[in-house]
């Protein structure tokens, strides 16, 4: 029997980013305020290649994906795992949650509003005669939708909030 731990990989990235870890996502984060910093990020993309072939590792690169938001599109740089360049993307998906380059949840707010819609489709296809005592259908169907993450996302631009 072979056991991995992944506890060291901690260890390895410490040139000044923080490793995030949920089940078995990696999320490596760094404030880019110079090309030096892009550089660390780049060494600790590195240090975490070189865990990686300790310990037989491989990752699926279309899964790795790049980031940036900024307002400075000079300081985006194209990072690289195992020689392999990673996809910089414009909105990520995380933990249910749709993220912007610009920090804007315009995406997020429509994906949900169009889940709840089609939730409520299938409720009205499916039960002709609602009681009172059915509202439970909607708490758990569509409204779970619509209050998953609110916090994060409470539109503040008129639009949105319509």
């Amino acid at each position: 029997m072979f056991i991995i731990y992944i506890n060291d990989v901690v260890e390895h990235v410490n040139y000044g980013s923080d490793l995030y870890l949920y089940a078995d996502d990696a999320k490596l984060l760094s404030f880019i305020k110079t090309m030096e910093d892009s550089a660390m990020l780049q060494k600790n993309l590195d240090s975490l290649t070189q865990w990686m072939e300790t310990w037989l590792l491989r990752l699926n690169m279309g899964k790795c994906k790049a980031i940036s938001y900024s307002r400075r599109p000079e300081l985006n740089m194209n990072y690289s795992i195992s020689d392999v360049t990673v996809e910089n993307i414009e909105n990520i998906k995380d933990l249910g949650v749709t993220f912007a380059n610009k920090l804007k949840f315009d995406k997020h707010i429509n994906n949900e509003i169009n889940t709840a819609y089609q939730m409520l489709g299938i409720v009205k296809r499916n039960f002709i005669y609602l009681t009172p005592d059915s509202f439970v259908l909607y708490k758990a169907m569509i409204r779970s939708h619509l209050e998953y993450a609110v916090s994060v996302w409470n539109p503040h631009n008129q639009s949105l909030i319509e």
